[in-house]
């Protein structure tokens, strides 16, 4: 199988058999923000926008989730969500805590620029499946440019060395370069492709997108491309406060429905508050929610799903 066709048929086994209801079954995918911490600003991300103070997930509070997860048939954990998972001092031990608790595929995105040697061997000695590298730029210059650092060779010098440490492992692990295409970095990208492409195992492309409503200057993938979104319907998000949220690039915790510490994941997962949450994007396109504005490409005003979670501003 080529890189794209595998890059495409990994989509279609995410959408496939996504129960559009207002109380699906309990999903065998899982998204946790161990950091909000990111140490860069990529032109097109919203996270440079946050007032939400930053922070890592209480380990305690971690271990107790992805239990609670792992009973009820998760399968697949990912510890990022929108940030840097390399700014948590603790990611290694979340990883053993995965494996050792039986998650089948756990996975990571990284712009690899805080990662040392030791510390990838680490974690892919801990268990990790996968491993992407956000890397939005060809060269030196034009990295400076997008990611707001001059840290181009860093992370360059991260994938090889992870390609080399994995050969070393007697199992596979999926080693990825990722690429949010923008007009600055264009011209860059086959610059990428000749460097990483005898390496890892995909190079993939994207355009930049209106990411969760909150950078209009970028369009809508969903309205350009006629789709809706399953992530409400198909997948566990968890923020590093330990809310349940209904989805993963939500900076500001306008998605948070409930409060993990106070209630279980199976309880939030039905609860009332995203039972009618779901409801509303069913029936009434989302309306007032951040979801509306990622739907349709739009920056329009907003309500927070839960306010005792979210007593933020809108970004």
């Amino acid at each position: 199988m080529n890189k794209k066709t595998k890059r495409i048929e990994s989509i279609f086994e995410f959408l496939k058999d996504a129960q559009f209801e207002t109380c699906p079954l309990f999903p065998k995918k899982m998204l946790f923000e161990i950091s909000n911490i990111c140490n860069h600003k990529c032109v097109f991300c919203a996270y440079k926008k946050m007032t939400r103070p930053k922070g890592v997930v209480d380990p305690n509070l971690f271990k107790d989730i992805v239990q609670q997860a792992y009973e009820l048939g998760i399968k697949e954990i990912g510890l990022h969500s929108g940030a840097e998972p390399f700014a948590c001092k603790n990611l290694e031990y979340f990883v053993e805590i995965c494996s050792k608790i039986g998650f089948e595929y756990i996975y990571l995105s990284t712009n690899g620029t805080l990662a040392t040697q030791n510390r990838i061997k680490r974690v892919l000695d801990a268990g990790l499946h996968s491993i992407k590298f956000s890397i939005n730029a060809g060269d030196r210059e034009t990295y400076k440019k997008i990611h707001g650092k001059d840290q181009f060779d860093i992370a360059c010098q991260n994938v090889f060395f992870t390609n080399e440490y994995r050969k070393k492992l007697n199992r596979q692990i999926y080693l990825a370069v990722s690429f949010i295409e923008v007009d600055e970095n264009t011209n860059s990208f086959a610059k990428l492709l000749n460097l990483f492409e005898p390496v890892v195992n995909e190079v993939f492309r994207t355009k930049a997108v209106n990411q969760s409503g909150q950078v209009p200057e970028f369009s809508s993938f969903f309205k350009e491309r006629n789709l809706s979104c399953v992530w409400p319907f198909k997948t566990i998000n968890v923020s590093r406060e330990g809310f349940l949220r209904a989805c993963c690039n939500d900076y500001q915790n306008f998605l948070a429905l409930e409060d993990l510490r106070l209630i279980s994941l199976k309880e939030a997962w039905h609860s009332k508050r995203f039972i009618d949450f779901r409801n509303n994007f069913l029936y009434n396109n989302a309306k007032n929610t951040l979801c509306y504005n990622c739907l349709y490409g739009v920056h329009t005003p907003i309500e927070p799903l839960n306010r005792d979670l979210c007593p933020y501003e809108q970004i």
